[in-house]
């Protein structure tokens, strides 16, 4: 039977100790006294056989089962406690920490218990020696405020920590509560230090063998297998970069715009106002097709008033004629020239407020059907029309990526109107112009589609995946990030 530990360093609330040999010959005489006491149940199991089944509870504790709250249900139903706690410092400077107690699956079910006792294993682990409340006759200290708190806490109980370690280095400690009608006996206590004794060692090996948290914790290993389990991270680190240097086919995905092939911009011939709109967008129009009539009341009185004039001109003329005056022959000529020249010109005017459709397609843009009577200008672009039989597509291509496109790069395209119709396309020239598109810097490429496609319209807009070459596949997942490192370290460092 040994004896129970000494303090290490003194507290405020500690009585005078005797000495050590005054101390086990005291605890030695109480234990015999308690042991002709001591209920059946107690007595019948010896110290040894008891300390090797406490040992054994946390040693073979099942794969997946929590070994400390084993231990403190075999300590709580072999001492007859209400409740039993154990708590630990996962580091050495660490502070103690709650790991199980008996009557609680779960700690965040209590937490002020939890809290309590978590003071009192405080307390035993500053003494560094055995705490009960109440307090022994021959005990080296007097139990704390916190052992009389986790009293009162269960409603006047009888309450025993003690600490699991020893030369200044305390790893834990266990707390017992039962009836206050049977206070912790020393022959109880002994046992328990000598418990203490033995757990120390087991329970720091299990602290340092805790599964971690990580990735390896998720997985059932087999038997078999566990063997393999240190090789797991070479072996994951050398699949990682095979597939990383395995080469896949890049690609860049581009905006795209259909348009024609060459396009044709009807701009008003003079000013005027909308009389008459024959076509909308997306019409189809043939070549020569009246496509806008503008007002031609003013080319008609221009026209007017310009034959009013010759027809005076040449009246003046047949006059001077008939004098046979020269000079005035000569000068009603000259104004008969003029008013020609005014009548052709209003004339044409006249004519041109008509616009025919300069060739055969669709028209692109110029809603002008709710625009009738509004004023135009000369110059002004009224429609934009485009032929069918030929598209030219225009991709914006972000400046990152256009490094890795050429003329010749061949892509598919798919619009947004024929989502299901990936339509072969080749690069033909690359802008050297950059466009800002959503705030971001890139350039225009043009390309031209494989095959003639009727079923497309300038107007429509999608996206152009064009093929890039064949590149590892971490450059092609982390391209970028690598860019972006580069230039990082090449505008912080040089």
């Amino acid at each position: 039977m040994s004896t129970t530990s000494v303090p290490r360093s003194p507290a405020r609330d500690v009585a005078a100790p005797a000495s050590p040999s005054v101390q086990a010959e005291a605890r030695l005489s109480a234990a015999i006294r308690d042991l002709s006491a001591a209920p059946a149940a107690v007595r019948a199991v010896p110290a040894a056989e008891w300390l090797m089944d406490t040992v054994g509870v946390l040693l073979h504790a099942p794969r997946g089962a929590d070994a400390l709250r084993a231990l403190v249900l075999h300590l709580a139903s072999g001492l007859q406690c209400d409740r039993v706690a154990l708590g630990l410092r996962r580091q050495t400077r660490s502070d103690l920490e709650v790991l199980a107690v008996s009557d609680l699956p779960r700690l965040s079910d209590a937490a002020e218990l939890v809290r309590d006792l978590h003071a009192a294993m405080q307390e035993a682990a500053a003494s560094a020696c055995t705490l009960t409340h109440p307090a022994r006759r021959h005990g080296p200290m007097q139990a704390g405020l916190a052992h009389v708190q986790l009293s009162r806490a269960m409603g006047a109980c009888a309450v025993c920590t003690v600490p699991l370690g020893g030369d200044g280095l305390v790893l834990g400690a266990l707390t017992l509560q039962r009836d206050l009608g049977a206070p912790f006996r020393t022959e109880e206590i002994l046992r328990l230090e000598q418990a203490a004794t033995y757990l120390t060692p087991l329970l720091r090996l299990y602290l340092t063998r805790s599964p971690r948290r990580g990735p390896t914790a998720l997985v059932a290993w087999p038997g078999w297998l566990e063997p393999l389990r240190r090789h797991l991270w070479p072996v994951a680190l050398g699949g990682l970069l095979v597939v990383g240097l395995l080469p896949v086919q890049r690609e860049v995905v581009a905006p795209t715009r259909v348009q024609g092939l060459h396009e044709r911009q009807m701009v008003a011939p003079r000013d005027g106002f909308i009389s008459v709109v024959y076509a909308r967008p997306g019409a189809q129009i043939q070549s020569g097709q009246s496509l806008i009539d503008l007002d031609g009341e003013q080319a008609s009185n221009e026209l007017r008033t310009a034959e009013a004039t010759l027809a005076q001109a040449e009246s003046a003329v047949n006059e001077a004629l008939a004098r046979h005056d020269q000079a005035q022959i000569v000068v009603q000529m000259a104004k008969v020239d003029e008013a020609r020249a005014r009548a052709d010109l209003a004339r044409r005017d006249l004519e041109r407020g008509r616009l025919l459709a300069p060739l055969t397609g669709v028209v692109v843009s110029g809603d002008l059907s709710r625009s009738v009577g509004a004023p135009v200008k000369r110059g002004e672009v009224m429609m934009t029309v485009a032929p069918v039989d030929g598209f030219r597509l225009v991709l914006w291509v972000d400046e990152r990526d256009v490094a890795g496109v050429q003329v010749g790069t061949i892509g598919a395209l798919r619009v947004a109107a024929r989502p299901g119709q990936a339509l072969p396309m080749t690069v033909t020239r690359i802008t050297p112009v950059a466009r800002i598109r959503d705030g971001r810097n890139g350039f225009e490429v043009e390309g031209a589609l494989v095959s003639n496609a009727a079923t497309l319209r300038p107007g429509f807009e999608g996206v152009t995946r064009l093929d890039t070459g064949r590149h590892p596949l971490a450059v092609d997942l982390f391209g970028r990030l690598f860019d972006w490192l580069r230039m990082g370290w090449w505008t912080l460092l040089g």
